[in-house]
């Protein structure tokens, strides 16, 4: 049963974390492109000229605080998996991968939003 409670977890983590990721994209976002971008000269958010900067900030929090609540389920979810009567190392090695699938998953999403350049022009 613990096996069942850490996956579910790590599946709820990954799509909370991927909702977090799409936020951080979308952040700003008006007909075209991300709204933040990390392929200039740091972490930027990418300046549109019908956008309201409220909405952005809103984007941006909602964002960040997505990928915390994943770190955090994703936490959880080893904690869950490994905590108990004693696992086995099957046990131990599907919790490991189901965790680094969600890790990659999100990881990936967010470097490939964040390294989007920005339109040359809007």
């Amino acid at each position: 049963m613990r096996i069942v409670g850490s996956v579910s977890l790590a599946i709820a983590a990954t799509f909370i974390g991927l909702f977090g990721t799409f936020m951080l994209g979308v952040a700003g976002l008006s007909v075209a492109g991300p709204g933040l971008s990390w392929a200039g000269p740091g972490v930027t958010v990418i300046e549109y000229s019908d956008s309201d900067d409220s909405e952005r900030a809103i984007g941006i929090a909602m964002g960040g605080i997505a990928l915390v609540v994943w770190l955090g389920l994703l936490l959880s979810a080893v904690w869950v998996g490994l905590h108990g009567s004693r696992p086995t190392r099957a046990w131990r090695a599907s919790i490991w991968i189901v965790m680094g699938l969600s890790a990659v998953l999100v990881l990936g999403a967010l470097i490939a939003v964040l390294a989007t350049p920005p339109p040359l022009s809007y």
